[in-house]
C-alpha cells in the first residue's frame, strides 16, 4: 500500500493536473504586458525579490509547483488564514473540497463571493487567495523570508492571469461548470477549457510568441487603462465575470451547434485580447501598489 501511495504521488507530480489556466504562452504574455507598465520602484523591487529574473519567468511557477506550494500553504489555500492546516487538523470538511483553487465563483449579479463556503459547500475563491497575497506583500514583503517572498510573488502574478481566462469563472446559481463540455472544432473533439486554455493560442497565433500576444493585446489608452484597474481584486474579477461571460456561450447548445470550424477562434479573437490586457494592467497595477 505505501509503494503504491509512492507511486501515485511520482505519477501526479510528474503529470500536473489540467486545472492550470491559461498556457505558458499565455501566462507569459499576461505577465509582459504587466512588465511594460511597472514602475521604476516596482521594477526595482521585482529584479531584487526575484533574484535577478523577472515575473515573465515566474508567470508559471504556480503550475510548475503545483503540488509542492499547496502543500506548503495549507489544505486549501483560500481558506482564511486561521483554516490553512490539514484536513486532518481542521474540525469539519467541505464536502466537494478542492486541494488547490485557480479559479473564482459569482453570485447571480456577477459579484465575486467574498468567502468560500455555503455551509458544507466549497466555493472556489481564488479572489480570497489574490486580497491576502497583495496586502500581506504590502505590508510584509521588506522583511520576509526571500523564498515565501518569491512564492508569494509568483503566486499574485500567475492568479491574476488564471482569474482572466474565461472558464476560470464560476456563474452561480446557472453554473457552466468550469468548462465541462467539449466543442467539435474541425472534426477534433476539444473540451472548451482546454480550448481556452491552449488550442486558441495555437489556432490564433498559428506561431506567435508571447511578445507577439503581448504587442497584440495592448493598445489600451491610459484613460482606458485607468477604468479597467479601477478598485481592488473583489471589483476586477467582478468586473472580469461580465467581460468573460460571452466565451460561455455555448454551454447549453445542442450538440450540432457545437460543430465549428477554426474560424471559431479567430471569432473568438477579441476576447482573448482583451482578457490578455485586462489582466496584464490589473497584474501591473498590484504589482505598482504592492512596492509604490
Amino acid at each position: 500500500m505505501k509503494k503504491t501511495l509512492i507511486l501515485l504521488l511520482i505519477v501526479l507530480t510528474a503529470f500536473p493536473i489540467g486545472m492550470s489556466g491559461w498556457s505558458r504562452t499565455g501566462h507569459a504574455a499576461v505577465a509582459q504586458i504587466a512588465e511594460n507598465h511597472l514602475t521604476k520602484k516596482a521594477k526595482k523591487a521585482l529584479k531584487k525579490y526575484l533574484k535577478g529574473t523577472d515575473i515573465v519567468e515566474v508567470a508559471s511557477d504556480a503550475d510548475k509547483y503545483y503540488y509542492q506550494w499547496y502543500r506548503d500553504i495549507g489544505w486549501e489555500c483560500s481558506n482564511p488564514k486561521i483554516l490553512r492546516r490539514k484536513p486532518s487538523e481542521m474540525d469539519a470538511l467541505p464536502t466537494n473540497l478542492e486541494p488547490w483553487c485557480h479559479s473564482y465563483s459569482v453570485d447571480s449579479l456577477f459579484r465575486t463571493y467574498r468567502h468560500n463556503r455555503e455551509g458544507d459547500v466549497y466555493v472556489r475563491n481564488c479572489i480570497m487567495d489574490l486580497d491576502w497575497l497583495i496586502r500581506n506583500l504590502k505590508e510584509n514583503a521588506a522583511t520576509m523570508d526571500p523564498e515565501e517572498r518569491q512564492k508569494q510573488i509568483s503566486l499574485v502574478v500567475h492568479l491574476v492571469g488564471d482569474f482572466h481566462c474565461p472558464m476560470h469563472v464560476l456563474y452561480v446559481p446557472k453554473a457552466p461548470t468550469g468548462g465541462k463540455y467539449s466543442l467539435y472544432i474541425d472534426g477534433k473533439k476539444v473540451n472548451i477549457h482546454t480550448f481556452w486554455d491552449s488550442s486558441i493560442w495555437t489556432i490564433v497565433g498559428k506561431g506567435w510568441t508571447y511578445q507577439e500576444f503581448a504587442e497584440a493585446a495592448d493598445t489600451a489608452t491610459k484613460e482606458e487603462i485607468a477604468e479597467i484597474t479601477k478598485g481592488d481584486v473583489f471589483d476586477w474579477s467582478s468586473a472580469n465575470a461580465v467581460a468573460a461571460f460571452p466565451a460561455h456561450h455555448l454551454t447549453d447548445a445542442p450538440h450540432e451547434k457545437r460543430e465549428l470550424t477554426s474560424e471559431y477562434a479567430e471569432s473568438m479573437r477579441w476576447l482573448l485580447y482583451q482578457q490578455l490586457r485586462n489582466a496584464g494592467y490589473r497584474l501591473a497595477a498590484a504589482l505598482n501598489y504592492i512596492f509604490e
